[in-house]
């Protein structure tokens, strides 16, 4: 089949027959992925088998990516929930063989979720970036489900600056033409991560800050005796009670609260990028998100202040005993910052290239950065002893609280691996 295209920029007239393929098999119309917009459609895909055949990868592919699609950084999470998902991934991408219990597993995620475009030519303006990525509410799924994208483009091209990025979804893009002019971006083809944690959590990035402990109540001053000077000295007009002389305690400031923990990052999900030609160059960056930081503990709420204490009165039948001051409340203690989110999770990227460009390919995959933990709450200042009647002794200053302590520290996540041609970064 050939259709004539109006001629853009470097667009190819005719194009190979694997770009009418994919779309037959993506069930794209020809004419309408001619347009300038393309042919985009979102799909359901009801197995793996059925998604695997849209790989542009061989089976001879596929077998050598076995060796090492279970690397150290994905091998390290095998026990976990995404272990799951890069066994499946590995029945598409690579050459592997579920279990029964796998297979019932993953069928909970069926049909897979897919944003599918095929576009004749696409070119990319300069200094512009083309997003590609697809989000759940489409389908009124949340940020928790693994979302597809798969690219048919019949030639790519870049302007000055431009690149194409997708946002923590599975990436395969197939396309037959590629060129990029110069000047060029910092990369040209982004593998990043979603935008939003991919963990159990809720809320935003950052955990939030501890709230501040209340300060405690002063005490309550010590009063005087009510009293009345007769023809034989002064007398008390109500029943002399010394306590009320006292100043009573200053109440405890209460504890600041903890920080909360901060999300893990943001996962860069697999990608499998085929250019069947290319003028120019490229480079691929990949790093999965950061992780957010921890909140910060509260400060401890302050110790109330002791009340005063009050001198006894000289009556007839003796002196009453002058009022002893209030003690000073203890500060609250701080509250702990919250730990530090972890970096995000990366997967495998492939990139097939025509052996003569290999030259012309080059990546950059970084590790995750955790975020930063949360500061420690500072303890709440010692409330002070109320003032002393003469001749009596000082009460007691209350303790200042304990300062929390700092989150803990999070960790960060290998870089994804990178393979160009089946090889990658450690051959076997």
């Amino acid at each position: 089949m050939t259709l004539q295209i109006a001629p853009l920029r470097r667009a190819c007239s005719v194009l190979p027959d694997e770009f009418y393929s994919t779309c037959q098999a993506l069930g794209h119309d020809p004419e309408l992925a001619a347009r300038p917009e393309g042919h985009e459609t979102y799909s359901l895909i009801p197995d793996l088998p059925t998604y695997r055949s849209f790989l542009a990868a061989t089976q001879e592919q596929r077998e050598k990516r076995s060796a090492q699609f279970f690397n150290p950084g994905i091998r390290l999470r095998s026990r976990l929930g995404q272990g799951l998902h890069d066994r499946g991934e590995a029945s598409v991408f690579a050459v592997h063989s579920l279990t029964e219990e796998d297979r019932a597993a993953l069928d909970v995620h069926l049909p897979l979720h897919m944003r599918t475009l095929s576009i004749a030519h696409k070119y990319v303006p300069p200094g512009e970036t083309w997003d590609v990525s697809v989000r759940g509410d489409y389908w009124g799924l949340d940020d928790m489900e693994e979302l597809y994208v798969t690219l048919n483009i019949g030639t790519l091209e870049l302007g000055a600056g431009a690149r194409v990025v997708v946002q923590g979804n599975v990436l395969v893009m197939t396309v037959q033409s590629m060129f990029v002019a110069t000047p060029r971006a910092q990369y040209q083809i982004g593998i990043l991560p979603t935008p939003h944690s991919v963990d159990y959590g809720s809320g935003p990035m950052r955990g939030a800050d501890g709230a501040a402990g209340g300060p405690g109540a002063n005490g309550r001053d010590g009063r005087a005796l009510d009293t009345q000077e007769t023809l034989i000295g002064p007398c008390a007009r109500e029943a002399v009670r010394p306590e009320l002389l006292c100043g009573t305690a200053g109440q405890p400031g209460s504890a600041g609260q903890h920080g909360r923990r901060g999300r893990n990052g943001g996962a860069c999900k697999l990608a499998d990028i085929t250019l069947r030609a290319l003028e120019g160059s490229v480079e691929v960056f990949a790093q999965a998100g950061s992780g957010g930081d921890g909140g910060d503990g509260g400060a401890g709420g302050d110790g109330g202040h002791g009340g005063a204490a009050v001198a006894g009165p000289a009556l007839i039948g003796g002196k009453v005993p002058d009022g002893q001051a209030g003690a000073g409340g203890d500060g609250g203690a701080g509250g702990d910052g919250g730990a530090a989110g972890g970096g995000g999770i990366a997967s495998n990227i492939y990139i097939s290239v025509p052996g003569h460009a290999v030259p012309q390919v080059s990546y950059t995959a970084l590790p995750s950065e955790p975020g930063r933990p949360g500061s420690a709450g500072p303890g709440g200042a010692a409330g002070k002893a109320g003032r002393a009647a003469p001749h009596t002794p000082h009460a007691p200053n209350g303790q200042a609280g304990a300062d929390g302590r700092p989150g803990a520290v999070g960790r960060s996540r290998r870089a994804p691996w990178v393979f160009i041609n089946e090889i990658g970064p450690e051959p076997v």
